[in-house]
């Protein structure tokens, strides 16, 4: 009985813990600029270190590369992303340094939501599944260039 009982009140702090972040890395619903897909690695021991590649798509396919650093998390995680772009106007505003928030659990399998933010004013929204032994919550800064 004990043991139910914590398991059902651990269960109820997480629901609530990722329900009221939810509002934090959730699109909004209007039609977004482009769209992206990102495949990446990251490592964290309190702070985080992240390298990966991806594909823009905007006005036909771009690719770029991503790399960043961040606080808080521990494991190690490999990352498939997709997600949407607002407030991008131009191609040359989708380079630059992008700063966020993200959250997320991955007990072998799991799910990680972003909303990063460049200095063009560029947001991307991301859904991400995960594969490996990680939690994320915390700030995040990624320098992401086009390739082509």
């Amino acid at each position: 009985m004990k043991t139910n009982f914590i398991n059902s009140t651990f269960v109820g702090i997480t629901f609530l813990f990722v329900a009221g972040c939810a509002s934090m890395t959730q699109a909004p619903s209007t039609p977004p600029s482009a769209t992206v897909s990102i495949h990446e690695w990251s490592a964290a021991y309190y702070g985080s270190a992240a390298a990966g590649k991806g594909t823009l798509y905007f006005h036909g396919r771009h690719h770029f590369t991503i790399s960043g650093l961040g606080a808080g998390g521990m494991g190690a995680q490999k990352i498939s992303a997709t997600g949407k772009v607002y407030n991008l106007n131009k191609l040359s505003d989708f380079s630059g340094t992008y700063h966020g928030v993200s959250r997320g659990l991955t007990l072998i399998e799991g799910k990680m939501h972003a909303k990063l933010t460049n200095q063009n004013g560029v947001t991307m929204y991301l859904a991400a599944e995960t594969e490996g032994l990680a939690s994320s919550m915390g700030a995040q800064a990624f320098e992401v260039n086009l390739t082509n």
